[in-house]
This record gives C-alpha cells, structure tokens and sequence, in this order.
C-alpha cells in the first residue's frame, strides 16, 4: 500500500533522507530513531507535504508526484504540530480537506467528531481551540475520504486520557486495512495499536527488522 525508493533529501547542505526505500502493506508501523534523524521529514516527503530530491512513492500503487491528486486522495498525514488556518471554523477545516480530496465528510468521521467530543467545538475557530482540541480535529480530518495510507506524527501527543483510548481504537481497526505508519517516542501507545518497531537506520536500504513491542 505504501512503496518509497531511493528517497533523498537535503536541508541546509545537511543531507536528512539518504537513499531510504521501503514496501509497506497493511498493519501499523512505529518509526524509531532518536530526535532529529529524519522520521519527521520523511513522514512530510511521503506525504507530499515536503519535495524530495530524489527518489519514487507510491501509495497504493498510484505514483506520488506533482500533479497526483489520485495518489493524495488515497493518503492521509496529520503533523505533530496542526497547520490550521486560525480563522477557519472545525467545521469549515473538515469541510476543507474533503474538497481537497474531491469527497464527503462521511458518516464515520462524524461519529470519529463525536468520539473525540468534538461536537461542541465545529463552530468554534480553530485560533480559538486549544492546542489538543486542534490535535483531535487534525486527527479526525486524517479519516476523511478513507485513506489506505496514514502518516501521522507523534499523534498521541497533547491527547487526554479518552481522546488517546479514542484513538488507539481507531488505528487498531484501521491498520486491519491500511498501512498505519506513526513516528512516536510513546512506546506504550505504539504497543497499544499493535505497531511493529521500524528502525528508521534499517530504511538505508535494506529492508527494516520488524520487531513487535
């Protein structure tokens, strides 16, 4: 469901992606490493958030490039940190990333809404939210159009007690049918969803060791 070779990408004269190359198929995924070695950047780079330099992606069999909106449809990336527009309803957001992907704002992610006690909080501007209410609309938003592929960064990050059990529901039922692939320094959580460990070293080139929590 999620293929990537021979990513290569560079910040600065630094080089962060070095010729990593991966084939994914359903189930959830953990990518471990210490801070700073890449697992952000190259969760931005499969995501088409960020260009590579170099290199190949393909999610779900559909080649990521420029102009692939057929690739993007099939994919779904919430960042550690939530780029919302501060003016913009959760409401308006929702309505927004499923114009994106040419969809509706479906049935199942208006009873995700409502697991995440969201309700209340769709007319509210996303400036005016607190940061982990923006974190579970983000979170919500990833489920719009049904992704076969989630990338999703420290996603437990900022979560209360409910909205995480809320969340590792959803990835578990969700990786039974999509590639789950999570960068997070929390290994209770990442045990929780049933993810196996990535080395994020083993991605240059060779295939990683997959080693359960």
């Amino acid at each position: 469901m999620l293929r990537f070779e021979r990513l290569c990408k560079s910040y600065g004269g630094r080089r962060i992606l070095d010729d990593l190359g991966q084939d994914f198929g359903s189930g959830a995924y953990a990518l471990r490493g210490p801070n700073g070695i890449g697992k952000s950047t190259l969760l931005r780079v499969l995501a088409g958030a960020a260009d590579a330099d170099s290199g190949a992606i393909w999610i779900d069999g559909v080649a990521m490039d420029a102009g692939s909106v057929a690739a993007r449809q099939r994919l779904a990336y919430a960042p550690d940190e939530c780029p919302v527009y501060p003016f913009m309803s959760g409401r308006a957001l929702l309505d927004f990333v499923a114009y994106a992907k040419r969809c509706a704002v479906g049935t199942d992610v208006h009873d995700i809404v409502e697991r995440f006690g969201l309700g209340r909080h769709l007319d509210t501007r996303c400036g005016a939210m607190s940061l982990g209410t923006q974190k579970k609309l983000m979170l919500a938003a990833a489920w719009i159009g049904a992704p076969v592929v989630l990338l999703l960064d420290e996603p437990s990050n900022g979560l209360d007690a409910a909205a995480r059990e809320v969340l590792i529901a959803l990835l578990v039922d969700k990786a039974r049918k999509a590639t789950v692939l999570v960068s997070t320094h929390d290994h209770a959580f990442a045990q929780a969803i049933g993810a196996a460990v990535i080395d994020f070293d083993a991605l240059r080139p060779a295939s990683p060791t997959m080693i359960p929590v």
